[in-house]
C-alpha cells in the first residue's frame, strides 16, 4: 500500500466514525465540512464523494436523495467497520471498540 492509499482509507474510516457519532445519518455537505475541519483541509467534494461512492459499494453506507439533498445513512455492517469488528478493502482498521 502507498502512502495515498493509507491516507485515503484513514478518511474513509474518518467518515464512517462521523456517522457513527451523529446516530448514523447525515448529509453528504456535513460530511465534506466535518472532514475539512477534522480530517484534512485539502479534502475536495470530489476526495468526499469518491469515498462516499466506494463506502456505499462496501455496502458500508446507503444513500437517499431528497430534493438534491444526499442523506448517508450506516449501515449495521458500516458500523461493524468503524468499530473494527470487519475489515473492509480500502478502509483504515478501527482501533475504537464499542
Amino acid at each position: 500500500m502507498t502512502f495515498t492509499d493509507d491516507f485515503i482509507g484513514s478518511r474513509r474510516l474518518f467518515i464512517l466514525r462521523l456517522l457513527s457519532e451523529r446516530d448514523g445519518e447525515i448529509i453528504e455537505s456535513l460530511i465534506f465540512k466535518g472532514a475539512l475541519r477534522g480530517f484534512h483541509s485539502g479534502t475536495s467534494r470530489d476526495d468526499i464523494r469518491a469515498d462516499l461512492d466506494h463506502l456505499k459499494s462496501q455496502r458500508l453506507t446507503e444513500e437517499t436523495w431528497h430534493e438534491g439533498v444526499c442523506l448517508v445513512r450506516l449501515t449495521d455492517r458500516g458500523d461493524d467497520a468503524a468499530y473494527g469488528r470487519v475489515q473492509v478493502a480500502g478502509v483504515e482498521h478501527s482501533r475504537w471498540r464499542k
